[in-house]
Formats: structure tokens, C-alpha cells, sequence
């Protein structure tokens, strides 16, 4: 399954109407892992987090349908008033690198390569 493919599953679109959108995101995406990792290329094992990227960012910016998650803006404790609003870290990339800096960190700024990127590499030489 492909990179569009996954991010339409996870947000539950069925057509194609968001695909320019979803396309530009995961590009986004794949662009803002190989800026934060220093790599030219999103590495083999990071491949499946783009997609997932992709879905929250369309999520977050309230793209299509999808609305814009909501926080909790205050709390009357008299006569139980709550009041939500749109996140303000929802659109900033260090907050949101944040909540996949687990999966990105192995591959910051690493030397040499691993089995799988070789294997990669030397099949796009070939081709």
C-alpha cells in the first residue's frame, strides 16, 4: 500500500477529492523527516510513519471534513462551564516533531548506513 493509500485509510476518505491535498502533506511530510534526520532520503524503516504524519497534519490544519482537534480553553467549576478551542501548538512543527521524535531520533544525524538502505541504495544504482 502505497504512501496515499495509507494516509486516506487512516482518515477514512474514500474518494479522491483530497488526493492533490493528501499528495502535497506526505510530501511535506517526507520533506520535514529528511530535514530533521539529515538525510536525503526518508529512510526504509521511517517509510510507514510518513503516511501517519500526513493524516495528523491534515487532521490538525482542519483540512476537508476532518475537523481540527479541540483543547480545553477553560473550567467553571460554578455551574460547570467548559470551553474548547482549536490547539495553538497544533500547527507548529517543533510540537508536532515532538510526538514522533521516539521513532526519529535513531536515525538523526547517524553515520553509515543500515542493512536495509544499502539493499536500497545499491538497487537504485542498478536500475
Amino acid at each position: 500500500m502505497d504512501s496515499l493509500s495509507t494516509a486516506k485509510m487512516l482518515l477514512g476518505i474514500k474518494d479522491n477529492e483530497q488526493d492533490d491535498l493528501l499528495s502535497f502533506l506526505i510530501d511535506d511530510m517526507e520533506n520535514l523527516i529528511n530535514s530533521y534526520c539529515h538525510t536525503a532520503e526518508v529512510p526504509t524503516k521511517l517509510q510507514s510513519l510518513v503516511p501517519q504524519m500526513a493524516a495528523e497534519m491534515y487532521r490538525r490544519k482542519g483540512y476537508g471534513q476532518t475537523a481540527a482537534p479541540q483543547v480545553i480553553k477553560s473550567v467553571t467549576e460554578d455551574k460547570r462551564s467548559v470551553s474548547f478551542e482549536t490547539s495553538s501548538a497544533s500547527t507548529d512543527t517543533d510540537e508536532f516533531l515532538k510526538e514522533y521524535e521516539s521513532r526519529l531520533r535513531p536515525y538523526r544525524c547517524r553515520r553509515g548506513f543500515l542493512p536495509s538502505d544499502i539493499s536500497k541504495r545499491k538497487l537504485s544504482e542498478h536500475i
